[in-house]
């Protein structure tokens, strides 16, 4: 049975994908640079929310979030399934690593939301992807990061938060923070948190063979910087807010 639910889920997929791509690729040819990122974010969270359908990825949001345009959305990071998660909520541009633009099928995919490649093996680049993301920001498209800097199992908290995505934030930007949470149902099936050694083709393997993944997703209050604050100071402040709304919900863990 679930080698027929993988079968099926991957051909849904790359059907979905790929009557997304033409009218996807004809809206985007025809206009500038940042119009061009706005309408990539729009598609991106149509082609995230018929994917996560077609895969078994079932949400539900507590809070309002509103018009997220130009926000700089901070999580928790539980694994890949986070980026499909938020990407079917928000319309967002994304900041993959450089290698994914190559992958057959879905570095075309990725391509299409204009997105900010990150070259890891350059440590010298991040000045240029911080002005990057300044900009997104100033033109209205928001920007997801996870300042934990790695994915875990959600079951202890969140790990510490690194202050360079922070760094991003314009004068007077506002910050959504959210967290997330993997449910477990039926209780003796694994969630699809991806972490530790488990390798990524596995962990997809498996994936696909899950009936149901349940993600619940908190919206907590925005948040702004303080007047003289650093960006360190307002990674742990957000840190410290998140860590608070993480412990009156770790009964879902």
């Amino acid at each position: 049975m679930r080698h027929l639910r993988r079968i099926v889920k991957i051909i849904s997929l790359l059907l979905w994908s790929m009557l997304l791509m033409l009218p996807a690729a004809v809206s985007l040819g025809c206009c500038g640079r940042w119009r061009r990122i706005k309408r990539g974010s729009l598609w991106a969270k149509r082609w995230a929310r018929g994917a996560a359908w077609l895969t078994g990825v079932r949400l539900k949001v507590h809070g309002n979030y509103g018009d997220v345009s130009g926000k700089l959305l901070v999580s928790n990071h539980l694994g890949y399934l986070d980026i499909l998660a938020q990407g079917a909520l928000f319309p967002i541009r994304f900041s993959p690593k450089a290698e994914i633009r190559y992958w057959p099928l879905l570095g075309q995919l990725v391509a299409l939301n204009a997105p900010v490649w990150i070259d890891r093996t350059s440590p010298h680049k991040a000045r240029q992807y911080s002005a990057e993301f300044r900009a997104t920001l100033e033109h209205g498209v928001s920007l997801l990061v996870y300042p934990e800097g790695t994915s875990s199992d959600g079951k202890h908290g969140l790990l510490p938060f690194k202050s360079t995505p922070f760094a991003a934030l314009p004068e007077n930007g506002k910050i959504q923070p959210m967290l997330l949470f993997y449910r477990e149902e039926p209780a003796n099936e694994a969630p699809g948190a991806w972490f530790g050694d488990i390798s990524f083709p596995a962990h997809v393997w498996g994936v696909l063979g899950l009936k149901r993944i349940n993600i619940e997703v908190f919206i907590m209050p925005e948040m702004q910087p303080l007047p003289g604050e650093t960006r360190k100071e307002l990674a742990c402040r957000v840190r410290d807010a998140m860590q608070k709304e993480y412990y009156r919900h770790e009964e879902l863990v």
